[in-house]
């Protein structure tokens, strides 16, 4: 039975507001809805639309950012927004929502790539396929969603450790892939990765190299290389990194763009140095209650000024990491006081003496839009754009990878172009790398604490530094030495061997009878 017979069970699990998914008759089974390639592109788009949800993006900064060293939560007080504050404090419990979100969010981004999948791979008795449409098309949109689904994993993987795997038709070879919903346990972290290296390379192979100006956000091989390269990094499959990196570096498609400051502005959404992007378009009729637009500005914008929330800020151990005269600096941190052109009527930040003050005394820079560009419709409805990778994170694993193996003489050149665009010297001289974190508290030597400060510095607020931390090694010393003029702000409550990981949903470890088992020390 062709498998848009099941298009109850899709719809309950993944329900969307988009026009396009208000299907004719869906459960007429003598009207089949998915029939051709426009069809089968609809259930890919569905796939895209998981990325752009509220809670998804959220925990993408709840958790690399404010987890780590680099920020705090912020907001209107300690209760504002609890499941995050109960986060940055290292108690959250299997209730605590952010975990939830992730959790949540991934799985149907998994379901809904499945799901488009296997509509596109069925075949009839007869070895055709049951839905018609163009074979370039179809290996496209199966690339696309593969590559979705190993991001999915990606995030659930490093978020959470082994979790179920749960493929489509692609995968398995059958006519029915996998029912998401069914009891199955816990894979190892090993067989995570392995099947997020598969994907990858599938998609890698069948992406295009570019998309059109109207198909921004839509993956490509270069998206696809980007995130496979991350992957062996966190697997310390040094080489196999290097050599991905540098299939980018010599692509020719991607460079650093020169003004450091551009880019997260609107006008360089697009630019040179993207390499993957959350395109987000501004819905004249959202609301509070969708998921459309982006939320980024109004999030990490100033209370004070009429028009943010106050949520990420940053802490003095990470302004005081930046070397003097690094442009990376003024362009990641707004500072009591300062003015920026365009944005909030111009005026002067007060941070000591206003309604609001933010705890750490700074707010975050980066995705602040101008005035003119913020929505005329709800205030969490723009059109700022989510970077997910961009070219001088390749540049910084190539040098982490190059390290790694020994090869001092890469690393230092990736480094350099890095540096170069900061307005600093190639590399810092003894003096300067005494002076970081990673060389004097957690002893690495030189070339290691050049490279994961620049990691630092370069993408800092930008939601990777917890995940840095933790596969480094360096996050239990880093938060027991934590303080922010005498404030911990319960960072110091890290445990090793249990704060490295989120806790399991306790509703799916019970719905499954156990199946599930939960993470240590939850």
């Amino acid at each position: 039975m062709k498998k848009i017979l099941y298009i109850f069970s899709f719809l309950s699990l993944v329900s969307c507001s988009k026009e396009w998914l208000e299907l004719d008759q869906p459960g007429n089974i003598d009207k089949p809805y998915f029939i051709d390639g426009s069809k089968a592109y609809e259930a890919v788009i569905a796939a895209y639309d998981v990325q752009i949800w509220r809670n998804n993006i959220v925990g993408l900064w709840a958790v690399g950012t404010v987890l780590s060293d680099d920020a705090v939560k912020g907001g209107e007080s300690d209760g504002d927004q609890q499941g995050m504050f109960d986060m940055m404090n290292f108690n959250a419990t299997p209730q605590t929502d952010i975990p939830h979100w992730i959790w949540d969010d991934m799985y149907r981004l998994i379901a809904r790539s499945n799901f488009a999948i296997d509509i596109m791979v069925e075949e009839n008795v007869d070895g055709t396929k049951v839905l018609d449409m163009d074979e370039g098309n179809r290996s496209r949109y199966i690339a696309e969603c593969r590559f979705l689904r190993a991001y999915a994993y990606f995030r659930l993987v490093r978020n959470f450790g082994g979790v179920m795997i749960y493929t489509s038709a692609e995968d398995d070879g059958t006519n029915h892939g996998e029912d998401i919903s069914a009891g199955k346990p816990r894979a190892t972290p090993d067989e995570v990765y392995s099947q997020i290296i598969a994907d990858l390379t599938y998609a890698e192979a069948n992406l295009p190299v570019t998309v059109a100006l109207a198909e921004q956000g839509r993956a490509t091989s270069g998206a696809a290389k980007g995130l496979l390269a991350k992957t062996f990094l966190y697997q310390e499959n040094w080489n196999a990194a290097k050599n991905k990196c540098e299939e980018i570096m010599s692509s020719g498609n991607y460079s650093l763009v020169s003004d450091y400051s551009n880019i997260f502005s609107s006008s360089q959404q697009w630019g040179s140095e993207v390499i993957w992007s959350l395109h987000m378009v501004e819905d004249l009729d959202g609301h509070w209650g969708e998921h459309e637009g982006s939320w980024l500005s109004i999030w990490f914008g100033d209370r004070d000024m009429g028009w943010g929330y106050g949520f990420k800020c940053p802490t003095e151990d990470f302004v005081q990491a930046f070397e003097p005269n690094d442009d990376r600096l003024e362009a990641s941190v707004v500072f009591d006081g300062e003015m920026i052109p365009g944005t909030f009527g111009g005026a002067p930040h007060n941070f000591t003496g206003g309604s609001w003050n933010p705890p750490t005394g700074y707010m975050s820079q980066k995705y602040l839009i101008p005035d003119n560009e913020r929505p005329i419709t709800a205030d969490c409805n723009g059109n700022l754009d989510y970077i997910f990778m961009r070219y001088a994170e390749v540049l910084l694993m190539h040098a982490e990878a190059s390290m790694e193996i020994g090869d001092e003489a890469a690393a230092r050149s990736s480094l350099a172009l890095i540096r170069q665009r900061a307005g600093l010297s190639d590399y810092p001289d003894a003096t300067t790398i005494n002076s970081y974190k990673e060389k004097s508290l957690l002893g690495h030597n030189d070339l290691k604490a050049v490279v994961y400060h620049e990691r630092r510095v370069e993408l800092g607020l930008e939601h990777d530094r917890f995940y840095d931390l933790v596969r480094w090694g360096d996050a239990s010393t880093v938060f027991q030495n934590f303080d922010h003029f005498g404030q911990t702000f319960g960072k110091t409550n890290f445990v090793t061997g249990c704060s490295e990981l989120l806790p399991i949903p306790y509703y799916d470890i019970q719905s499954s009878n156990d199946l599930i088992t939960q993470n240590p020390c939850y």
